[in-house]
């Protein structure tokens, strides 16, 4: 397909040339497969590819329309229609959910939301019940005004709830084995470990929570055969993580910790506070000290240094990306 177009420029001649358009299926994104075409420019007289901000923005649209079809990601008409049937704006929605500022307006424009954020927005279109808590929490913790709060329309009549932690031990629950350390999912250990760490560690966030309850559990289970929590974790980038990034989901748990949300050039950056009111009774004395243990060697420790640390170990190097850690590496741990 040959089309005249305006000029461009290309790196490759240094000058402003014409361009032809070509079509390319993309297979796959972000793990998932989409096979979606897209046009792509290419020089007429050295046929390099070259970037044209209108075929980039349409290329996207079908992108990301093909992928919120295949997983379930909530669209921008959605969260649209469910502020108009609230009468909220952008701000007083995110002020609600605790999140990034601009975080809903990127969304509305277009914007994929990570999976976690895609979750909860379908939890409160889904669940008045849940969103009614998400208003009272806002505006308890001054959030949102009294105004915001007075003008919201909640129906009477009550439906069967879903509470967010109902939701995440559905997520995180599965039969014992040795990707979560033979022991189920247990939220309890869980909130009260975050709890207890961000009281410990005055630079906890959630990257490097991750490695936090990472290497507990997986000492944990060296130790005393078991994991700690019953978490099952996957190999990222940055090194271990939650299975299905749902530690974005953990953190909107309020009992024993808060996350204090603030924006930057790069995103958002979510730091965990404690509440102060956990309970190690729960616990052993042999799963405290291994907790302490944890806490010792990583506390005045940067997000960087605790990540680079995480990437020296067998099970990040030996295992794929995105694919489930065995707990028998636990055994090769190399920091403790």
């Amino acid at each position: 397909m040959s089309l005249e177009k305006n000029k461009v420029y290309c790196e490759n001649c240094n000058e402003k040339v014409n361009y032809n358009i070509i079509k390319e299926k993309l297979k796959e994104y972000k793990g998932i497969e989409v096979n979606v075409e897209q046009n792509i420019g290419v020089c007429e007289i050295c046929n390099e590819k070259l970037y044209i901000i209108d075929l980039e923005e349409d290329n996207l649209k079908r992108l990301y329309s093909k992928y919120r079809e295949l997983t379930g990601i909530v669209s921008p008409q959605d969260i649209i229609d469910f502020r108009s049937r609230y009468n909220i704006s952008q701000r007083e929605l995110v002020a609600i959910l605790d999140w990034g500022k601009m975080t809903i307006n990127r969304y509305e424009r277009g914007s994929l939301p990570n999976q976690s954020h895609s979750d909860i927005l379908r939890l409160i279109i889904k669940d008045e019940s849940y969103f009614r808590e998400k208003v009272e929490d806002a505006f308890k913790n001054g959030r949102i005004s009294e105004k915001t709060y007075s003008a919201m329309y909640f129906s009477v009549e009550e439906e069967n709830t879903v509470t967010m932690e109902d939701f995440i031990i559905s997520r995180l629950s599965h039969k014992p084995s040795i990707y979560n350390g033979f022991r189920k999912f247990d939220l309890e250990r869980l909130e009260n470990i975050i709890g207890y760490l961000a009281s410990c560690v005055n630079n906890l966030y959630k990257t490097s929570l991750n490695k936090y309850l990472w290497y507990i559990d997986f000492c944990n289970y060296k130790y005393n055969l078991k994991s700690m929590t019953g978490i099952r974790y996957v190999r990222y980038t940055f090194g271990p993580i939650i299975e299905g990034k749902n530690y974005e989901l953990i953190l909107n748990l309020d009992n024993k910790f808060e996350k204090e949300v603030t924006e930057n050039y790069n995103g958002e950056i979510t730091k965990i506070k404690s509440k102060n009111n956990y309970d190690l009774n729960i616990f052993s004395d042999k799963e405290i000290e291994i907790i302490n243990k944890v806490v010792e060697l990583f506390k005045s420790k940067s997000v960087t240094e605790i990540s680079n640390l995480s990437h020296d170990e067998k099970a990040w190097i030996e295992t794929k990306d995105m694919e489930l850690i065995s707990y028998e590496y636990s055994n090769e741990l190399k920091i403790i």
